[in-house]
């Protein structure tokens, strides 16, 4: 399945699937930082993904209403799988255990592919205006306190590892 970004937002071009690949091929170039940010400032690493693979979104309340659903339902198996994982190494080790985890794992995964539905159908819904990614995800790091320099990092790291999975960089593509 190709990881190519839309380059025009067309709804009929939006697929859940193809926002998946995306995330799978662009999230282990940047594993560390998201992760830092989702820890760090509660921010969602699925709406941060969606700033990078579309230059226009909608505004900020309507993609946090989409994850209203299904975003707490991610948080708790995050959390119980984190738990999970600090007794598995607490403790001698224990195939169940393993197995329970990898269970959550997989769940939170499967969480996380409704996420990202969510997003993308909430792309798809008509709205009165869209505005660059670029814009939005400075107004959804600022909400989150996240530190302008962290945001500039974060911003070049984007544009590299977009440009070496041979994407155009956001903000080049806002540039022009």
């Amino acid at each position: 399945m190709s990881t190519e970004r839309p380059t025009t937002t067309p709804q009929s071009l939006l697929s859940a699937e193809q926002f998946w690949q995306f995330s799978l091929a662009l999230y282990p170039k940047l594993q560390t930082e998201l992760l830092a940010l989702q820890d760090q400032y509660n921010c969602n690493i699925n709406l941060l993904l969606l700033t990078a693979w579309l230059a226009e979104l909608p505004a900020l309340p309507v993609l946090l209403q989409a994850l209203c659903t299904a975003n707490p339902a991610t948080q708790t198996l995050r959390q119980l799988r984190r738990t999970v994982t600090r007794q598995q190494k607490d403790h001698q080790p224990d195939e169940l255990l393993q197995q329970f985890r990898q269970q959550l794992l997989h769940t939170e995964l499967m969480s996380e592919r409704l996420e990202q539905r969510a997003l993308v159908h909430a792309c798809q819904t008509p709205t009165l205006s869209t505005i660059p990614a670029l814009t939005l995800r400075q107004l959804y790091l600022d909400s989150h306190q996240v530190p302008a320099a962290i945001q500039q990092q974060l911003t070049f790291d984007l544009d590299q590892a977009l440009l070496q999975l041979q994407l155009p960089a956001q903000s080049a593509e806002n540039k022009a």
